[in-house]
């Protein structure tokens, strides 16, 4: 007899290092417990590591096409891959749906395979959900890497296919809802709104003294905190501007900035220094190669020999998802300088911002308005550095404040946990 769901996503790595595989992963594992029998198709090169396995995922062969753009690099090639992938995907359903073993539903969360698998409904015969996470024409690592003629026409298509031709859209906020119905594209009937979530058995408040003892960092001054498993148009460099203006008056303040590639660190490295931010004395007369200086009467910290200097700018690298958790503890406010998409921005880190509550200073736009407002969140023009470092500089003044707006982010974070958001799935699938 035909199955109810097979949910359908696209993680380029299996092992948890990007968003869109945790995200995959936690609320998979939530609906499990909602929908039992529904099961996780992924794509695996040859027998790579899988993180899914531990939900019974069924892996398919990656037809890993996009491979080839290492050697020549095109944008195009990762949309040949997951066509093919989809292909694949079909030929099965129909055998599935031939033995009386077809899915009712398929709940899909990457834009190619949407496309396709809408398409080919009359092929497979199951119905078609679409989380929409950005609209690939829009997307800003596309653009520069596509021949115009070729971007103008393909993408909008697919993006037009993927997003007329499912049967339900869930989109990840309202403002993109509210595009999609103004646009003409559908009507608001069959479009949920279901954003983003947070892990809380990872993401919780914990002590902040303790929390920078575990990671080394110093107990006394000031931290800057924003984690993200890539830097990539999250104007990170908009973040270290700020961060130089706000030493003029926090000369004790340290910028931590959790994750980014190799390519994307160095880069920013090479920005503080063009900014002249180096290291320095902690406070209370400590350094941060543990060395230690007299005050003078004017209460100044000298030493005999002055201390190797300590980046006021750290970069951990790429870390788990708890040891994450423990520099959001350590910090004392936490960043969103940008987000890759705008109308349908609902990125990871703000939830898991909310959920250690911790004041967060974020741009300025309707998409992240929607979760958070002034009672809970500083939010600062987007592209100001000037703005962004004023927030920064406000909160740092205002310790009081900052612990206001924590408690009331962490208060708001509640509904937004994987269960909840399994259940809002569930409730979509059933419908």
């Amino acid at each position: 007899m035909p199955r109810t769901l097979l949910y359908v996503a696209y993680p380029m790595r299996l092992d948890l290092g990007a968003a869109n595989a945790i995200q995959t992963h936690s609320t998979v594992r939530e609906l499990q417990r909602i929908l039992p029998g529904m099961r996780l198709v992924v794509p695996r090169w040859l027998h790579e590591p899988s993180a899914f396995s531990d939900l019974g995922a069924l892996h398919l062969p990656r037809p890993a096409v996009n491979k080839i753009s290492k050697f020549v690099p095109w944008a195009g090639w990762s949309y040949i891959e997951r066509t093919l992938y989809a292909f694949m995907l079909v030929t099965l359903l129909v055998a599935w749906r031939l033995a009386g073993r077809g899915y009712r539903v398929l709940y899909v969360r990457d834009a190619v395979c949407a496309a396709w698998l809408a398409l080919l409904k009359p092929l497979h015969g199951s119905r078609v959900i679409y989380e929409v996470h950005d609209l690939e024409a829009s997307h800003p690592s596309k653009a520069s890497k596509w021949p115009p003629r070729l971007w103008r026409h393909f993408l909008p298509w697919l993006d037009r296919a993927a997003l007329t031709r499912s049967h339900k859209l869930v989109s990840l906020t309202q403002s993109f809802r509210q595009w999609v119905v103004s646009s003409g594209t559908r009507t608001g009937t069959d479009i949920a709104v279901i954003p983003d979530a947070y892990d809380p058995h990872v993401y919780f408040p914990a002590g902040q003294e303790q929390a920078r003892t575990a990671l080394g960092l110093p107990t006394d001054v000031p931290i800057i905190g924003y984690t993200g498993l890539t830097f990539a148009y999250r104007r990170l460099d908009l973040l270290v501007k700020a961060f130089a203006s706000v030493l003029a008056r926090h000369p004790y303040a340290r910028l931590v900035l959790v994750g980014g590639r190799p390519g994307e660190i160095e880069e920013l490295r090479r920005l503080a220094k063009e900014l002249g931010i180096k290291g320095g004395l902690g406070a209370r007369g400590q350094g941060l190669d543990g060395t230690r200086g007299d005050a003078d009467e004017g209460g100044k910290f000298t030493s005999p020999r002055p201390p190797a200097p300590s980046p006021r700018v750290i970069f951990p690298g790429q870390v788990s998802q708890r040891k994450a958790a423990l520099y959001l503890n350590a910090s004392d406010l936490l960043i969103i300088p940008d987000t890759v998409t705008g109308m349908t921005a609902s990125p990871l880190k703000l939830f898991e911002y909310m959920a250690v509550g911790k004041p967060i200073v974020c741009k300025e736009m309707p998409a992240l308005r929607e979760i958070l407002d002034d009672s809970s969140a500083v939010f600062f023009e987007g592209g100001s550095e000037e703005s962004l470092a004023a927030a920064i500089d406000g909160l740092l003044d205002e310790p009081e404040r900052g612990m206001r707006l924590g408690a009331a982010a962490l208060d708001r974070a509640q509904g937004y946990t994987y269960r909840a958001r399994a259940s809002m799935i569930a409730e979509v699938v059933r419908s």
